[in-house]
């Protein structure tokens, strides 16, 4: 950036000596004119002696030949430096736009469409005031919704499946459609500058581990020291499917933690929000009498029965694709995110953002949720309520629900 100022400096001291040239020129040519003759007011210009040929051949012809010749190299050296500047001069309007761009999707979160009411400033996560009806369209009750942090969906989310949720909302939630291709009020480039707003706020790679770490550090210190030591033994691993791995008694309670909690980043990293009724409004496990099943995501009791170890990380891992078979021949459902690889990486001809490969947990973790879930129908190994509930389906494969 200094040398594209530079640059740009030197092209305005070259602006302004050829200004000040042409200046003094006008000056020294109005100074020199003829007085005008006889009782004419102006002297008609087929009356007007001019200089001779000697006069114009001589000095004064080589004196006009200098200057162009002078000014021409001036203009010469000038604009190979114009040129070099350019790559920086387009690198800083495009800078400069995504700088606007940001600023109004801020305005649209904060302001237009007011997601900062449910979301949370800066995309940190928040509650949102929300009926509950049951399968007939009737009142059931009213709860606070737990809204997800945002600050971290471009991390197991792809750019598209962002902009299609903003589009489209999702049914049986607070989150409405916003885009017009849903019946929304904003445009496809006020979404796009949605998008652009919440690119600015994502955290790092490091933030996202360290809201893990802390929540783990406040339930269990010991564990944490044990999570972080497999961690660092992993760093470098190429295959994450193959990396080190807790203890299966630590992969429980770790898996737990993570399935469950909705207070790490708003419940974001939770599995439960979509696969237990009740957990998206604080009441897990007890849905309403009049609700069948008011979850997202398919009952996941059972699913060591119908997908390996290796099938069932590497759903965690890398999320859904759409129309793609998972398990037993279920269809995919895109709103299965990736909580292992960045699904944003990789796409920056497209002019996606490209924060890394990593994504919001790291191989231990998405090992733990496997061995977890893995276990939510054994009642004798796990003590937790997620031991199983009459109000939810039997497992159907993922995309199910």
């Amino acid at each position: 950036m200094t040398f594209a100022t530079s640059q740009r400096a030197f092209g305005f001291v070259v602006l302004a000596v050829v200004v000040v040239g042409l200046v003094v020129w006008l000056f020294a040519n109005l100074r020199s004119a003829r007085a005008e003759a006889g009782s004419e007011i102006e002297l008609a210009a087929n009356r007007k002696p001019y200089f001779t040929d000697e006069e114009l051949e001589g000095k004064k012809l080589n004196w006009a030949l200098f200057s162009a010749a002078g000014l021409l190299a001036v203009i010469g050296l000038a604009l190979p430096f114009y040129w070099l500047g350019e790559p920086g001069r387009q690198k800083g309007a495009i800078e400069d736009s995504q700088r606007i761009f940001e600023e109004r999707g801020m305005e649209l979160y904060e302001n237009g469409a007011q997601c900062v009411n449910c979301h949370g400033g800066g995309g940190g996560g928040g509650v949102a005031n929300f009926v509950v009806n049951d399968q007939n369209g009737q009142f059931v009750a009213q709860v606070n919704w737990i809204a997800p942090a945002l600050n971290n969906v471009l991390w197991r989310y792809s750019e598209e499946e962002v902009r299609y949720i903003l589009n489209y909302g999702r049914p049986g939630s607070p989150m409405a459609a916003w885009g017009g291709p849903g019946g929304g009020p904003l445009t496809t480039q006020q979404i796009d500058n949605i998008i652009d707003y919440l690119w600015s706020v994502q955290l790092t790679s490091k933030d996202m581990r360290k809201q893990v770490d802390d929540v783990i550090k406040q339930i269990d210190p010991a564990l944490l020291a044990r999570v972080v030591k497999v961690r660092a033994s992993n760093d470098g691993a190429v295959e994450p499917i193959n990396a080190n791995r807790l203890s299966r008694e630590d992969e429980l309670k770790l898996g737990e933690i993570l399935f469950n909690n909705q207070e790490l980043a708003a419940g974001s990293y939770s599995c439960a929000r979509c696969h237990v009724p009740g957990a998206n409004y604080g009441k897990a496990y007890q849905p309403f009498a009049r609700i069948q099943y008011s979850s997202f995501g398919p009952n996941l009791e059972g699913i060591q029965n119908v997908a390996t170890e290796k099938q069932h990380f590497d759903l965690i891992w890398n999320g859904m694709e759409s129309g793609k078979l998972y398990f037993s021949r279920k269809q995919g459902n895109p709103q299965m995110p990736g909580f292992g690889a960045n699904p944003n990486t990789g796409q920056a001809d497209k002019g996606v953002p490209d924060l890394g490969p990593e994504g919001m947990l790291t191989a231990e973790a998405v090992w733990s949720i496997v061995t977890y879930e893995r276990n939510l129908d054994n009642a004798s190994t796990v003590k937790s309520p997620v031991a199983g509930t009459k109000n939810s389906p039997t497992f159907a494969g993922p995309g199910a629900g």
